[in-house]
């Protein structure tokens, strides 16, 4: 499917479950110019666990990714990508919560929009790269998960430890791409939300 953006159209896929909570997700795919897009596996895993919940889902390729129209922006198109594909999301679906979740570069996506007016019920951020990406402090009304692997080489682990006002959710021995990590990282996301 396809939806409208500030560039054209951004190109989606929006998974239902087969019992709705009233929750509907957006999800970040990791960064465009290393191969992420929608069908990322470490975001399959996060849906999976999230419409097992009840939550939809929608996930979106950026600008420049697939089908979508644009061209990569460093983040900052990103964000824009992100805040049009949630209105879409709040005028056709009308969930009665909206979570944003995203992976990787996909995290840092989210917690820009959060710092840009975007609103969330909930933000479960996996694999944020938090000392190599800017996280600025915020403190969020909602509760704002993150799920990342003691062995993740993108991440400070000091400055994840060292994050205040998140829950921590931390793999044993998963890397950044959750490599043979894939159903803890559903069970750890089923068990937060569910």
């Amino acid at each position: 499917m396809r939806i409208p953006s500030s560039q054209g159209h951004l190109e989606a896929r929006l998974d239902r479950p087969t019992e709705p909570a009233g929750i509907a997700a957006v999800l970040c795919h990791p960064h465009p110019l290393y191969g992420g897009s929608l069908h990322d596996g470490v975001l399959d895993h996060a849906a999976r666990a999230l419409l097992g919940c009840g939550v939809s889902c929608l996930r979106f390729n950026f600008r420049g990714v697939g089908a979508s129209d644009g061209r990569f922006d460093g983040g900052d198109g990103e964000t824009d990508d992100l805040m049009d594909a949630v209105a879409w999301l709040r005028a056709n679906e009308t969930p009665r919560q909206l979570w944003l979740a995203g992976y990787s570069f996909g995290a840092h996506v989210v917690w820009q929009a959060l710092g840009r007016g975007g609103e969330a019920d909930r933000v479960l951020l996996v694999a944020p790269p938090v000392g190599r990406m800017a996280f600025a402090v915020r403190r969020l009304a909602c509760p704002v998960d993150v799920f990342a692997g003691d062995a993740d080489e993108f991440i400070d682990q000091q400055a994840l430890a060292a994050w205040d006002g998140v829950n921590v959710h931390l793999l044993a021995g998963a890397d950044h791409f959750f490599v043979g990590c894939g159903a803890d990282l559903e069970r750890r996301i089923e068990l937060a939300v569910g």
